[in-house]
């Protein structure tokens, strides 16, 4: 399952106008790759590429203030912090 984000509006560059939060989407490739997510301790949220047979690819980084909400796969295994 992709992955889908909505940020504060404060997490976005100054030079980006900002009308409210924004959606970040992930979105998987039908049998090469999938995104997954998880939470570092901190609250920080990690997303992860995550193809077979390779190693997890860590793709975005949000800080514990940075987001509102997510939705998708969570993390099964395999990248620990």
């Amino acid at each position: 399952m992709s992955v889908y984000i909505r940020l504060v509006p404060e997490a976005l560059a100054s030079a980006e106008p900002s009308g409210g939060p924004l959606d970040m989407q992930y979105e998987d490739e039908p049998g090469t790759v999938t995104y997954e997510y998880d939470l570092h301790p901190s609250g920080a949220l990690r997303i992860l590429r995550v193809s077979e047979n390779a190693p997890h690819v860590v793709e975005g980084f949000y800080g514990p203030g940075a987001w509102l909400q997510v939705a998708g796969t969570y993390l099964r295994a395999g990248s620990a912090y």
